[in-house]
């Protein structure tokens, strides 16, 4: 395109002839700060706002260990460390992630001698996308977690 070169538009009812010059505004991109990445799955995350078991206390709990998750979905904070940061009680922080347990949003899961816990990658995953998806396989698999059967019980709360 010349410098001077007009463009002409078309409107498809009236045919009428627009002209106009081509112009280009660049914007600039945000700046991300930080280094802390997760992906998130937007249905998840309409399950977990349906849920009304999920309170606001143990909302704020996942929320908090999505914030901390470390790659191949590992939680590795420790309830206490959660529970200061959270300015919440020990009991109340291991009665959230009870509930996240038996939800199945959070794996228990067992490695060697020591056993801790996972998010489960149907709600988010960090890590690459192979892993991810072999992970979703295994759990499917092993019926870790039947992520169907929690959906259909959300929905009729």
């Amino acid at each position: 395109m010349k410098k001077d070169e007009k463009l002409y538009t078309v409107n498809e009812k009236t045919g009428e002839k627009k002209d106009g010059y081509f112009v280009y505004v660049a914007y600039s991109k945000p700046k991300i700060t930080g280094n802390r990445w997760m992906m998130t799955f937007q249905d998840s995350l309409i399950t977990i706002a349906k849920d009304k078991e999920l309170t606001g206390a143990t909302k704020s709990v996942l929320f908090f260990l999505m914030g901390n998750l470390e790659f191949e979905n590992f939680i590795t904070i420790k309830q206490v460390e959660i529970a200061k940061q959270l300015e919440m009680q020990k009991t109340h922080v291991s009665s959230a992630i009870k509930l996240l347990v038996n939800k199945g949003i959070i794996l228990k899961v067992k490695e060697g001698t020591t056993s801790g816990y996972k998010l489960n990658p149907h709600y988010g995953w960090k890590g690459s996308v192979s892993n991810m998806e072999k992970e979703k396989e295994r759990i499917v698999n092993q019926r870790i977690v039947d992520i169907k059967e929690y959906i259909k019980a959300t929905e009729k709360n």
